[in-house]
């Protein structure tokens, strides 16, 4: 006899009642409805778009129409300085001869008149200077700037000294060291001071002024400015420091970025040596021969979150390895090898991504007629893909050339008035170290617009501008290059 056990009752699983579907339109009325109804949001969106694209252009316009109106006068002002490399005193004059006959006049440089206030209504006006700036400086103050008046209108004036009324109305006689002249505007609103031509009176023994023919020069002699004449004691030759050639100065009429843009250039020279060809080499390995595994996947994360990383932690790296560990100190290889690391993660992955573009018919044909891995990377993959590595290459370096944090960090200069040592000595006595550049210490571009705008005087404030007008154009270059090689390359490429 058998007994039964109760059983457990199971339990059911209901399956999820199913959503009602959509009702479809049938209609052709709905139809028509859906159509404009998705019509509508694809124009709003594109309105949208449109307006923030000419939100950013405009913007980005307005602040470079500012730059270059800060920047660009600036680029174009030169100083002058004696080929011994000094500034000539108060008491020279600096300008040109010019033939009127069988004399000459002197015509004095014209100099930039820094003033806050409109004075168009003083040009073509004549005006007299109580004391004009170094010959070499092309700056004058406006509030040294004096009226002339009639000779009748006060009691110490005559016919060859007329008065000259002060911005606070009290009249002196033009002395000595008094000089006539007129307001001229020039271009971007800015106004110079021209000074009247001075008559030469006399040329002592040995003194050829036509020698010097209209290149400017520096005059030291006695001058009477009520007569207009200048007596030449002596006559020294200039050399036009322009802001390009021009070393750091406390005067900033006379600083320029010749040290700055030099160190830049070698900088960017050491961080693509070292980053291009390892970077290049790595992205080929990672793509080519390296195995798809845990560890490569590992990798390829690190290698993009790297190209995230803060460039102030590559200045801290740097400062811990190249300058602490390794005793390269202040250097342009440290700044060199600290932009490199900076870089490398970028150059890798432009070079990657340019690899994946080839097509893997390309590969497989190669193989297929006998040629090795090698092979078909060096006569192949690279030559196509070599258009993607350069763009993604300078795009990379054209960031490197404007960061500031990681220099700072590893102790670039602020101020630096000389250039470091040549690669080749040209002098027989001197001994050829053409690498001792490399251990030099540096400035760059971005670091002096730093000390610049650091400082209360707004002249120093233009400077920045014209050094940041010439970092954007670096920039932009770099990038037309990028786009150019771009596509010459790609049009000889035939697949």
């Amino acid at each position: 006899m058998t007994t039964s056990t109760p059983t457990e009752p199971r339990e059911t699983h209901r399956a999820p009642a199913p959503r009602p579907a959509s009702r479809l339109p049938t209609s052709p009325a709905e139809i028509k409805l859906l159509i404009a109804s998705r019509k509508r949001v694809d124009r709003v969106f594109g309105v949208v778009g449109m307006l923030c694209i000419l939100f950013a252009l405009v913007t980005l316009g307005a602040l470079l129409i500012d730059l270059a109106i800060d920047g660009v006068g600036r680029l174009t002002e030169t100083h002058l300085v004696k080929p011994d490399g000094t500034v000539p005193g108060r008491r020279e004059i600096a300008g040109t001869f010019i033939r009127q006959g069988d004399a000459f006049v002197l015509s004095p440089v014209r100099v930039r008149v820094n003033a806050d206030q409109n004075l168009s209504p003083l040009v073509d006006q004549r005006l007299m200077v109580e004391v004009m700036p170094a010959a070499g400086n092309t700056e004058v103050d406006a509030a040294d700037l004096k009226t002339f008046r009639p000779g009748d209108d006060t009691a110490t004036a005559t016919a060859t000294a007329p008065a000259v009324v002060a911005p606070g109305g009290v009249a002196t006689e033009l002395g000595r060291r008094g000089t006539a002249g007129t307001i001229a505007a020039r271009t971007l609103g800015g106004f110079v001071f021209v000074p009247d031509p001075l008559r030469v009176t006399a040329s002592p023994d040995g003194i050829d002024l036509a020698a010097f023919g209209d290149e400017p020069v520096a005059v030291e002699g006695s001058r009477s400015a009520t007569e207009g004449t200048v007596r030449v004691d002596e006559v020294s030759r200039f050399v036009p420091k322009s802001f390009f050639t021009s070393m750091p100065s406390r005067e900033p009429n006379r600083a320029g970025i010749l040290s700055a843009w030099v160190g830049t250039m070698l900088v960017m020279l050491v961080t693509a040596a070292a980053a291009l060809p390892l970077g290049i080499a790595a992205g080929i390995y990672l793509e080519e021969y390296a195995r798809k595994n845990k560890l490569t996947a590992l990798i390829e994360i690190n290698i993009a979150n790297l190209a995230g990383v803060p460039s102030i932690i590559w200045g801290l790296m740097a400062l811990g390895l190249f300058v602490y560990l390794f005793h390269l100190g202040h250097s342009v290889a440290t700044a060199g090898l600290t932009l490199g690391l900076l870089v490398l993660p970028i150059v890798i992955i432009a070079t990657r991504e340019a690899i994946r573009s080839v097509p893997a018919t390309i590969r497989e044909a190669s193989i297929a007629l006998g040629a090795t891995k090698w092979q078909t990377v060096r006569n192949h993959i690279i030559p196509y893909s070599m258009s993607g590595i350069l763009t993604g290459s300078i795009i990379g370096l054209s960031r490197a050339i404007g960061e500031t944090a990681p220099l700072i960090t590893i102790g670039a200069l602020t101020y630096i008035p000389f250039l470091p040592p040549p690669p080749v000595q040209f002098e027989p006595e001197l001994s050829v170290q053409p690498f001792a550049w490399l251990t030099s210490p540096f400035t760059v571009m971005p670091i002096q617009m730093f000390n610049w705008t650091s400082r209360p005087d707004p002249a120093f404030h233009r400077n920045a501008a014209a050094a940041g007008v010439v970092l954007v154009a670096l920039t932009l270059a770099m990038n037309a290059v990028a786009i150019v090689l771009r596509y010459r390359l790609r049009k000889r490429i035939k697949w």
